[in-house]
């Protein structure tokens, strides 16, 4: 769960400040989490599952620049405690989506690297001295390269901007901020996890390689390439040496929700073209999610992967619960073939904010008001039986 998911929108965030100007629907507090948080994880840990990943939201934490709000702090120890002992296991991410507004919007944020050494580099050093002992697993950087693509290229979110260059710099400073973050991290003993977005992709129509190429390139290369030979490879970039890369990040995330189209102007489409399309507008194929998860370990030998994100967005809850037993069921066969995928992340537990769509679209397993959904009660019959 975001903190835009579950908390709403933080006042001195860039994603708030879209809110007042009426951009996007306001978020309110997302899902009540926030006041919910010890009824909400027992709930959770009675559907059998074991980790929940929450987000410690930077605007909340240092909603002005050098200026700790420590009553937020306090806050999250009150929900990170709560969830241990309901029985659930911490994954912590620093930054999820959203970003102060003092640093996003009033600076370069990541594309400058004395902000990423200074303000990020804090951010990360406060939330390890005091969390490093609580959490299971670290997150830095949720989706480093989709969170650079949809808000300097796509425009889908703060800063909405379509600039390539500026978008190809954003993505190089958020991959070596997700890097310096694991280098801070790593010094202590909780293991941290990169959840890097891979929708597979298809050309749609003729002459579409180039862009299908172009598009592999930037959301699977940059990364691989980084954490296998230690070069980070952004196009249009130089390339970057930075060999402790090689071997850094103690797990894999993939978030993936569906397979997408490119045409030869690059603009994406549904894929399969007729496929049944989700509140999203894409078409989600749990199939798709199978054969990314063996492609990355074919890329990645001997690394362990985690599907760290993996839903639907849809009031059709039927629907979720026939993609939630297709994923399920390719993934248990994948492990049997020894493919080292270790984890499973549902988008999301509970219905909750989602960015532009505001309240109209479902993607939890547990409506708002906390009813139990169709999907939550097989899901629990299948932890049962595998206990």
């Amino acid at each position: 769960m975001s903190s835009l998911q579950a908390e709403g929108a933080a006042p001195s965030s860039d994603w708030s400040r879209w809110e007042r100007k009426g951009r996007v629907p306001a978020s309110g507090d997302g899902n009540g989490l926030a006041t919910n948080f010890r009824d909400d994880f027992e709930a959770l840990a009675e559907l059998g599952l074991t980790h929940v990943r929450l987000t410690l939201e930077w605007a909340r934490l240092e909603p002005e620049p050098g200026r700790i709000d420590n009553d937020a702090y306090d806050r999250y120890d009150d929900i990170v405690t709560a969830a241990r002992r309901a029985g659930l296991s911490v994954i912590a991410t620093l930054q999820h989506g959203t970003l102060p507004g003092w640093f996003a919007d009033d600076t370069p944020g990541f594309r400058d690297e004395s902000r990423r050494m200074r303000d990020w580099s804090r951010h990360v050093d406060r939330c390890a001295e005091r969390y490093d002992d609580l959490v299971a697993m670290w997150v830095p950087i949720d989706d480093p390269v989709g969170w650079a693509v949809r808000g300097h290229l796509l425009g889908s979110r703060p800063p909405w901007v379509s600039d390539p260059e500026r978008a190809m710099a954003a993505v190089e400073g958020a991959l070596l901020a997700n890097h310096q973050a694991w280098t801070i991290l790593s010094s202590g003993n909780t293991p941290v996890m990169g959840v890097f977005g891979c929708p597979t992709i298809f050309p749609v129509g003729p002459h579409a390689g180039t862009n299908r190429r172009w598009w592999y390139e930037l959301l699977f290369t940059t990364w691989i390439g980084a954490v296998r030979e230690g070069e980070l490879r952004v196009p249009g970039r130089s390339r970057v040496q930075l060999p402790e890369m090689a071997g850094s990040l103690d797990l894999i995330g993939l978030n993936h929700d569906h397979p997408m189209g490119v045409d030869r102007e690059g603009s994406f489409h549904p894929y399969p073209e007729n496929g049944r399309r989700s509140d999203s507008g894409f078409s989600p194929v749990p199939n798709e999610l199978a054969e990314l998860v063996a492609h990355v370990a074919g890329e990645l030998p001997g690394r362990r992967l985690a599907v760290a994100g993996h839903g639907i967005a849809t009031a059709d809850d039927e629907w979720r619960e026939e993609i939630l037993k297709e994923a399920v069921s390719l993934l248990v066969d994948a492990r049997a073939h020894g493919v080292p995928v270790d984890g499973y992340l549902h988008d999301t537990g509970i219905d909750g904010y989602e960015g532009r769509y505001g309240f109209a679209s479902q993607r939890g397993l547990l409506s708002r008001g906390r009813d139990v959904k169709d999907s939550a009660d097989w899901l629990r019959s299948r932890l049962v039986s595998v206990r």
